[in-house]
């Protein structure tokens, strides 16, 4: 009688060799399965069969990487590794550390990475800590001593302790071993890798120590052609842009020329670094150093188009002040123009605000009358807007007497209703205060002649310009307000703010007295 088999889809690899003795197995080395391996018919040959099967076996199974090398398997060690002659290594990017660790597993004996069939070689020990996420041809490579071991090596071996010495920020760019390396490797051994390594933490610091202590025009000449290829990508790194300002400090005039025309040939490119915090540091640097008007117009003009944008960024705004207090008012003509025929949607910004009242206190002539009027025209609507009306404030500030003229006209009728508005009642008691004693008395008998007039003693917001209009006002005006607080002094009583007003004037009869 035959005798049904069942069938098993997987074998444990724990499974004790009597086992395959076992019929089950003949379905599971089916040739099927493994076309590879004879299909074992009979029981009696079954010990040969599994003998020519496990010699067929390998330490490279199919579970592993089918023969292909990782990326990182070409590179060097450590940087003893490398040839003082030739380029340096590319930095190793981040998580292929963690790759290389599980390739190593994978192609050594029993899943280990050391032992003869490891390709640390024998008898090496590596240790995984949560340090060894990054990049691995930052200060891990430094650590390493250099290595007597036989045979190539791929990676280098470091203790724990070293690990986390290195890793830690405050090692980084005050570690002797820095100083040791931009000494060892010059700027011809770098040709090729200068902005790889430049965006590397560690690398950028050789990088930016060899360009302090002094590199020859010569070999700024060599790799410049290599990064202004790749300022943009440079300048809005957070390493490569500590870079392009160290090499920027280094240039002669000729070459930060050079590297100002390719910056400035398209000005929207130059614009997006300025919107980039990084790049934004870098530009102001590069600003720093400007000399011959070339340059500065070079620049200022590049700018220009993108004056809106810089100026409501948090970022550009920076870039944009520095060219308007620095920088002669001729150079920033365009600049001024561009703002000024975008005056109200700069100054509700909270970076543009800010920039507009450096405008009006750099420009002169025509380009400063220009933006002034833009202010006046748009005084009304400025003052209710939380960043608009400081702008306002800032020109009444000023004191120019046909300007404080030019916006009593504008306000003349709203005083009122702006002085219940959160904002504008700012602007209101900047009027009151510091107009002048004529103009801050026409106010205050248009706030009295309104029927809201009542209101603002009780007014979240009217009450702090009721209390300005009593520091400010003089004989008649000043009769007229205090009778119209008599008269509502009841209804002041029980009210918070109506309150705050009985008790202001309380104590100035007090400090009179």
């Amino acid at each position: 009688m035959e005798r049904k088999i069942p069938e098993i889809p997987y074998s444990p690899a724990s499974q004790a060799p009597e086992n395959f003795l076992n019929p089950h197995y003949q379905r599971f080395l089916s040739a099927e399965n493994h076309p590879q391996t004879p299909l074992i018919t009979d029981l009696h040959s079954s010990d040969q069969a599994i003998e020519s099967a496990f010699s067929r076996l390998t330490l490279f199974s199919d579970f592993g990487f089918h023969g292909q090398k990782p990326s990182f398997i070409s590179r060097p060690a450590t940087l003893d590794a490398v040839p003082t002659v030739g380029s340096v290594p590319l930095p190793m990017a981040f998580g292929e550390r963690q790759q290389a660790v599980f390739w190593a597993q994978s192609q050594s004996n029993n899943g280990g990475v050391n032992g003869p069939f490891g390709f640390f070689g024998a008898h090496q020990d590596i240790h995984v800590d949560p340090e060894s996420v990054g990049f691995l041809g930052e200060a891990h490579m430094l650590m390493v001593e250099p290595s007597s071991r036989k045979g190539s090596t791929l990676f280098p071996v470091l203790s724990s302790a070293q690990q986390s010495n290195f890793c830690s920020s405050t090692h980084l760019y005050s570690n002797q071993h820095l100083h040791q390396w931009q000494q060892q490797f010059s700027l011809e051994n770098m040709r090729g890798r200068i902005v790889t390594l430049a965006k590397d933490q560690v690398w950028s610091g050789v990088l930016n120590l060899k360009l302090e202590e002094g590199v020859s025009e010569e070999e700024i000449e060599m790799v410049l052609p290599e990064v202004m290829e790749f300022l943009g990508d440079l300048m809005r790194n957070q390493f490569g842009s500590h870079f392009v300002q160290k090499l920027f400090v280094a240039c002669n005039e000729n070459q930060r020329t050079r590297i100002i025309m390719a910056l400035t040939k398209f000005p929207f490119k130059l614009i997006s670094i300025c919107l980039n915090s990084y790049g934004a540091r870098a530009i102001q640097k590069l600003l720093e150093k400007l000399i011959t008007p070339q340059q500065i117009s070079f620049v200022v003009s590049a700018l220009s188009p993108g004056a809106i944008a810089l100026a409501s960024d948090p970022n550009g705004q920076h870039v944009i002040q520095y060219c308007v207090k620095q920088f002669p008012g001729e150079y920033n003509k365009h600049l001024f123009n561009e703002i000024a025929n975008n005056c109200f949607k700069i100054a509700t910004n909270k970076s543009g605000c800010c920039v507009l009242q450096s405008c009006v206190e750099n420009s002169l002539g025509e380009v400063r009358e220009k933006l002034i009027n833009e202010i006046i025209e748009n005084a009304v609507g400025l003052a209710q807007d939380p960043y608009g009306n400081y702008v306002v404030q800032h020109l009444l500030g000023m004191r120019i007497p046909e300007v404080t003229t030019g916006l009593l006209k504008q306000f003349k009728g709203c005083f009122a209703p702006l002085s219940c508005n959160k904002y504008a009642s700012n602007v209101v008691e900047k009027f009151l205060l510091e107009s002048g004693e004529n103009n801050s008395e026409t106010i205050i008998m248009e706030l009295l002649k309104s029927r809201s007039a009542p209101r603002l003693l009780l007014d979240p917001f009217g009450n702090f310009v009721i209390q300005s209009a009593l520091s400010a006002s003089k004989g008649h005006a000043r009769d007229a307000m205090l009778k119209l607080i008599q008269v509502n002094e009841r209804l002041m009583q029980s009210n918070l703010y109506g309150k705050k007003i009985l008790a202001t004037l309380e104590k100035r009869k007090l400090q009179k007295a």
